[in-house]
C-alpha cells in the first residue's frame, strides 16, 4: 500500500518527513523504495525536485536555520526488509538481514546515527492530522480502530460470452 501512496501523493510523505525532521532536529531523510516500483520512483523524483525548487527542502527552509533534504535509496525489496534493522542494513548497501537489538535504531540506526523509522502510510497521515486535528482523524475510524487504514481490494475480471 505504500507503493500506491508514493505513486498517488508523494508530496504528503515529503512534507511529513520534513515536519518530523524539524521536530527531532534532523537534517537528512531517506526514503527506501523497492527498485521494481518505477512509477513510484519517478513520481518521488519529480516531487523531490519540485519541493527543492519551491524551497521546501534544502538549505534554510522558509528563511530559517532549518535545513532538511531527502534522498532515495533503492532496494531489492526482499520480504525480510520489512523488519526495521534489515531495512536499515539494505538502505546502507549491505545485505538486508536483521541484526540483534539492542542497540535499537532510535539509538544506533542509519549510518550508526539515531534513526526515526516510520512507514509511508504513517507519514502520509501527518500533514492532514496537523491541519485538521487528531479529533477529526479519530472520528474517521470506528470506536476500537481510530483513523484510517489503506488496504488492497483484490481485482477480479469477469468475461461473459
Amino acid at each position: 500500500m505504500d507503493r500506491s501512496i508514493l505513486e498517488g501523493d508523494p508530496h504528503s510523505v515529503i512534507e511529513a518527513m520534513a515536519i518530523a525532521g524539524y521536530s527531532i532536529g534532523a537534517n537528512h531523510g531517506v526514503i527506501y523504495i523497492r527498485a521494481e516500483y518505477p512509477i513510484a520512483i519517478r513520481r518521488l523524483e519529480v516531487a523531490l525536485k519540485q519541493a527543492r525548487e519551491m524551497g521546501l527542502l534544502g538549505e534554510e527552509i522558509f528563511d530559517s536555520d532549518f535545513t532538511f533534504d531527502i534522498e532515495l535509496r533503492l532496494g531489492a525489496g526482499a520480504f525480510v526488509c520489512g523488519e526495521e534493522t534489515a531495512l536499515l542494513k539494505s538502505a546502507m548497501g549491505e545485505r538486508g538481514e536483521p541484526r540483534p537489538r539492542p542497540p535499537f535504531p532510535a539509538v544506533c540506526g542509519f549510518r550508526n546515527k539515531p534513526t526515526l523509522l516510520n512507514n509511508v502510510e504513517t507519514y502520509a497521515n501527518v500533514p492532514i492530522i496537523l491541519r485538521k486535528g487528531w479529533q477529526w482523524y479519530a472520528s474517521l475510524g470506528t470506536e476500537k480502530s481510530k483513523g484510517t487504514k489503506v488496504f488492497p481490494l483484490p481485482a477480479k475480471s469477469i468475461i461473459l460470452g
